[in-house]
């Protein structure tokens, strides 16, 4: 309903429930500020100290995995947390061709299966590999769907065989197709499709920088 102004002839004692009445209202209407879903939210949601240890682990492993292994890319907590275990097996023009060791880590708590989200995660960088390994300039992601036929045949420690072949390009769209098998068993586990656009270019690497000494030669 509508709040009226409390007239200004009224005593002190009323202005004061008026007051209450209407610092309650501005609490409900914020969302239930002490509600039990709320609560039960913020603890699921709470970081402990202990996960905060596992991120910076895995974010210091990725940081020493990355620039090892080029000095030009940035680490982040991604490749550490999900992308480490992926083999390149063969490469060719609008083909890869990878392995993926299922880690523990990386399972759905409730089946033992790997997470959907990984092989959503997967599907996405191996197959954005595919599109730019056919001579593509860099590209961004706008549709992708994943289906998944058997995710039982990914548990922990099962080794995964994953294709990624480009379908086709038109102008700045590609699209690719990627599958995901179990490598024993050649069972498939899940299959994906996915889009991306763009005709981005690749900045050129900073030269290195110099010492000052000059060459005798």
């Amino acid at each position: 309903g509508v709040i009226g102004v409390a007239p200004t002839s009224q005593s002190s004692g009323h202005k004061s429930t008026y007051k209450r009445d209407r610092q309650h209202s501005s609490r409900s209407s914020l969302g239930m500020a002490d509600s039990p879903e709320l609560a039960r939210a913020r603890d699921v949601l709470r970081v402990s100290a202990d996960d905060r240890a596992r991120v910076d682990a895995l974010s210091s492993a990725a940081s020493a995995y990355v620039s090892a292994a080029s000095p030009h890319l940035s680490p982040s907590f991604f490749e550490g947390f999900a992308l480490r275990r992926i083999r390149v097996l063969s490469v060719h023009p609008g083909f890869i061709h990878c392995s993926y060791d299922v880690p523990p880590s990386l399972t759905d708590s409730s089946t033992g299966c790997l997470a959907a989200g990984v092989v959503a995660a997967l599907v996405d960088e191996i197959g954005y590999a595919a599109a730019i390994s056919d001579a593509q300039n860099f590209k961004i992601s706008v549709d992708m769907s994943v289906a998944f036929p058997d995710l039982s045949q990914a548990r922990a420690g099962d080794r995964l065989s994953i294709t990624a072949r480009v379908l086709g390009h038109k102008g700045a769209y590609s699209g690719t197709h990627v599958r995901l098998t179990n490598a024993s068993t050649g069972n498939v586990v899940a299959e994906g499709r996915h889009s991306v656009f763009g005709n981005l270019k690749k900045a050129p690497l900073k030269p290195a920088a110099t010492t000052g000494l000059k060459s005798n030669l």
